[in-house]
């Protein structure tokens, strides 16, 4: 005998289910639904485990295994706990009646709008497993993009916390044995000496203040950013810096174009499309560009009519856009600039610390010499004087 529940959203479609089911009620109770139900607990899942479970799910949907037969089999093998947890509360939805879709938008710290809306996308058609493999390849690109991204800006942190270190060095262990010395000559400091001894006495005897304005500054700006408006001027701020900023409008313009081939091709509308995508750049000042964009196509505006009137997507976007109108064929399009984007994005990765160089020698150079003018010029003048 087979015991199960059914969740449905009234006891005359729990009984015609059940009766489809060729499966005898027991009983049927109406139960008030806990404001805990949709509370997602997969935060903190891996892009790389998604991807994996997503392959997988595939596989398994194309050997004719059930949706929910494939969904029980990937929890019990799975390692994440957390990842186990959502796919027992998808199953437990998923047998109660919900669409596959309708169970994953229960859990959007795991599943993108994206991923939902293309797995609600192809259940009208029947083809949950053909998304499920574009799903695979969409965020393998998303996975490939980030670790990119990633690399590129380790360079410069590394260089400028190893240059933090050496200056930290040179005030706190090294100038304080040359203060006495300095001191006792009494020789005329320089001005750029005094600043730098200052700076190590406050370093050494007054540190718990550097940290509190540390914490104080970090909370603050922790605060602004999750406002509207600071978030908005971050955005904009990051993407103004000196040659960081056109690698990040590139690494966007690449997660947008192929974000918005893939929806396109699960069959998506367009409007829809861009509603979808507005949260996925991760970058509010192209939130609030989609937004316009998307209400001027839903005032009858062509798509690439209103791609263009924005200063932060490249010409070129809404110029092939527009080919892909004429064509009647926006995926295929989208997908040409989003295999584009990523390339000069690949290119840019590989350059970038070439790129770089000039502006962290320039930032070094200026540091270090500073320091060590500071601590060579008092020296060089009491040579003099001996």
């Amino acid at each position: 005998m087979e015991r199960g529940m059914l969740q449905l959203a009234s006891q005359a479609e729990a009984m015609e289910r059940l009766h489809r089911l060729g499966g005898v009620v027991l009983e049927v109770k109406e139960v008030q639904e806990s404001k805990k139900a949709h509370f997602s607990i997969g935060g903190g899942i891996p892009l790389k485990e998604r991807i994996v479970f997503t392959q997988q799910l595939a596989v398994m949907l194309n050997a004719g295994i059930t949706l929910v037969q494939a969904l029980r089999g990937l929890q019990e093998e799975s390692r994440n706990r957390r990842l186990a947890n959502v796919l027992s509360q998808i199953i437990v939805d998923v047998e109660g009646g919900k669409q596959f879709s309708e169970a994953l938008l229960q859990h959007p710290k795991v599943f993108s709008t994206i991923y939902c809306q293309m797995v609600k996308s192809a259940e009208k058609t029947g083809n949950v497993a053909d998304i499920l493999n574009k799903l695979t390849s969409q965020q393998q690109k998303e996975y490939d993009l980030r670790g990119k991204v990633r690399g590129a800006l380790m360079y410069p942190a590394i260089v400028s916390l190893l240059l933090l270190a050496v200056v930290t060095m040179i005030i706190v262990f090294i100038l304080p044995k040359l203060t006495g010395l300095f001191t006792d000559s009494g020789v005329e400091l320089p001005l750029s000496t005094r600043i730098l001894i200052g700076i190590s006495d406050f370093f050494i005897h007054d540190w718990y203040i550097l940290i509190i304005i540390f914490v104080v500054a970090f909370g603050s700006f922790t605060m602004a950013v999750r406002t509207t408006r600071g978030r908005y001027l971050f955005d904009l701020f990051k993407l103004r810096i000196p040659v960081l900023g056109n690698f990040l409008r590139k690494s966007y313009m690449a997660r947008f174009t192929s974000s918005f081939a893939s929806l396109a091709a699960a069959g998506l509308p367009v409007l829809d499309s861009f509603k979808t995508l507005r949260g996925v750049i991760g970058n509010s000042v192209y939130e609030i560009e989609i937004d316009k964009i998307a209400a001027d196509v839903e005032n009858g505006v062509k798509v690439s009519t209103a791609i263009r009137k924005s200063k932060y997507f490249p010409g070129m976007v809404g110029q092939l856009v527009s080919v892909g109108e004429q064509s009647g064929d926006l995926a295929g399009i989208f997908k040409v600039l989003g295999d584009f984007f990523e390339k000069e994005v690949d290119s840019m990765a590989k350059n970038l610390s070439t790129l770089l160089e000039p502006i962290i020698m320039i930032v070094m150079g200026t540091v270090i010499g500073f320091v060590l003018v500071s601590v060579l010029q008092p020296i060089y003048g009491l040579v003099n004087t001996v």
